[in-house]
């Protein structure tokens, strides 16, 4: 086999989480492009609708539900929804999430901390569960890939804003897709993560706001620069595809060299 077919997903179902801008509209073209059919779910209808239209455009079937990620009933009417239009789901992308709120830990409110949590982690449990089991009852395996983020490791130094309840919801986003990983593995179901580092996104747009949290964050990085929203989409194909068939588990660093340092 040519080594460039392991990454065509012809005949695959895609769902997308978050996929109606910003990585997640990135992650859910690439899928498309790269063969596969994909469903997307958001908050933001105006923005999901368009990027289904922009899927159908590429010759993939296409479906966009507006969903709350952190309501497990909502989840599992999208993912009945998804199977009835699209027939099944091969791979899922969690990728929806919510920014920092900027404030230091002293300040932040207790509900607060808690929609941090269930919109950033505990969301990518409510529709992994259910995705796997879409996916053992069919028993032909399936991929998951969770967006983490190098905030699993280190805490951003971009004060005057805070992010620790962000970097503590991805912290265990890292440690929930190993998890996944060693119970899914029997079912042929291979679960890994993407940690992006600082990317160009509307999540970092409040911090860039500050040009000594952006002089800071340059510094930091050795390549000098943000990341582009669309240096995801080759990661994302190979994790989805059977180019990386023997991998399980793994959080993929893509960060600029940023946890070099």
């Amino acid at each position: 086999m040519n080594v460039l077919d392991l990454f065509k997903l012809s005949g695959q179902t895609a769902l997308v989480t978050g996929g109606a801008r910003g990585l997640g509209r990135q992650m859910a073209l690439a899928l498309a492009e790269a063969g596969a059919d994909v469903a997307i779910c958001d908050r933001l209808p105006t923005e999901g609708h368009a990027v289904a239209a922009e899927l159908a455009a590429l010759g993939r079937r296409s479906c966009f539900a507006q969903v709350d990620v952190t309501h497990p009933p909502a989840i599992d009417a999208f993912v009945r929804q998804v199977v009835a239009d699209l027939g099944k789901i091969d791979i899922l992308v969690n990728n929806a999430g919510m920014p920092s709120d900027g404030l230091a830990l002293e300040e932040e409110p207790d509900d607060a901390w808690q929609r941090m949590l269930d919109t950033n982690l505990s969301s990518m449990f409510y529709v992994g569960k259910r995705v796997a089991r879409q996916m053992i009852d069919r028993g032909q395996g399936g991929v998951i890939i969770n967006l983490a983020s190098i905030n699993a490791w280190v805490i951003s130094n971009i004060t005057p804003r805070h992010n620790v309840p962000y970097c503590v919801a991805k912290a265990g986003v890292a440690q929930l897709t190993r998890g996944m990983a060693t119970d899914w593995a029997p079912y042929n179901i291979r679960v890994n993560a993407i940690a992006p580092g600082t990317m160009l996104t509307a999540q970092t747009a409040a911090s860039r706001q500050h040009p000594e949290i952006v002089a800071r964050i340059l510094a930091n990085t050795p390549m000098k620069r943000y990341g582009e929203e669309e240096e995801i989409k080759g990661l994302v194909v190979y994790l989805a595809s059977p180019a990386s068939s023997f991998m399980t588990g793994s959080v993929v660093v893509m960060d600029g060299g940023t946890t070099l340092w």
